[in-house]
């Protein structure tokens, strides 16, 4: 029988790597036309995901910097 019981976190933990990929993807060719809507891929991240690709990529790096603080903090 297949366990179950930490579906939620890999759902959540598989979504947020479905949006950094695609985020990556979009920052690559944000101001290139998408071909089926025809807006730049930087508004599409944002008409899919909710946030603009600028912002996602501040939080990004926030949390990447807050991450290496902890760590030499560690030492």
């Amino acid at each position: 029988m297949k366990d179950y019981s930490n579906w939620k976190e890999k759902y959540d933990k598989d979504q947020e790597d479905r949006r950094y990929y695609f985020a990556r993807y979009c920052w690559v060719n944000r101001n290139k036309k998408t071909p089926t809507t025809g807006v730049s891929w930087g508004e599409r991240f944002e008409q899919m995901e909710g946030i603009s690709l600028d912002e996602y990529a501040k939080e990004r790096i926030e949390e990447r910097n807050q991450k290496e603080k902890k760590l030499s903090h560690n030492k």
